[in-house]
């Protein structure tokens, strides 16, 4: 039997999103079907729906799972030092093939928009800010982290020629001595 928790089902659910990935870096996800990932993963149908309700559900699932890996490497919010930002890039490059599909993907996800809830709130029960309003730090911290996956998909296209410490001082140095 096909148990979550065992080698199969996990190699099966790996082969699913890696497939599905890899067909990402060539289509647009609502071209994506089922049958095209059963077909190249060398899965039955039932052995996807048996993982995923949907490619939804699959998308969901991923992203949730790289969202909640990069916001831990800042400790949503809380760690933000010079290490941290070289982590980020490290994390990036190591996972290339994700970020190089997701971040051309042109709107806030859903796990994207849960994961920076989480990070405003722990960045305003944690640091002393100078914002004069919630608003202030709503807005600053959007356009940031818009910035950050602009740099991030561009280092991606350049096939991450610069090093993620070269990266990480890019984009320190464009914020740094800026109040938050």
């Amino acid at each position: 039997m096909n148990i979550k928790n065992n080698l199969r089902y996990k190699n099966s659910s790996e082969k699913i999103e890696t497939t599905f990935l890899a067909l990402m870096l060539n289509h647009k996800y609502e071209d994506i079907s089922i049958s095209q990932i059963c077909e190249l993963a060398d899965i039955n149908r039932s052995t996807f729906y048996a993982h995923y309700d949907d490619i939804n559900d699959l998308i969901i699932k991923i992203e949730g799972k790289f969202a909640n890996s990069m916001a831990s490497i800042f400790n949503f919010g809380i760690r933000q030092t010079n290490e941290a930002f070289i982590e980020m890039f490290e994390f990036v490059k190591a996972n290339k093939y994700f970020y190089k599909a997701f971040l051309n993907i042109p709107y806030a996800t859903l796990a994207e928009t849960s994961i920076k809830n989480k990070v405003l709130t722990n960045i305003k029960d944690t640091h002393n800010t100078n914002f004069s309003n919630d608003i202030n730090l709503f807005y600053r911290a959007s356009f940031f982290g818009a910035g950050i996956k602009e740099i991030c998909r561009l280092w991606l296209d350049r096939d991450c020629k610069e090093s993620p410490r070269q990266m990480a001082t890019l984009l320190i140095e464009e914020y740094n001595g800026r109040d938050r």
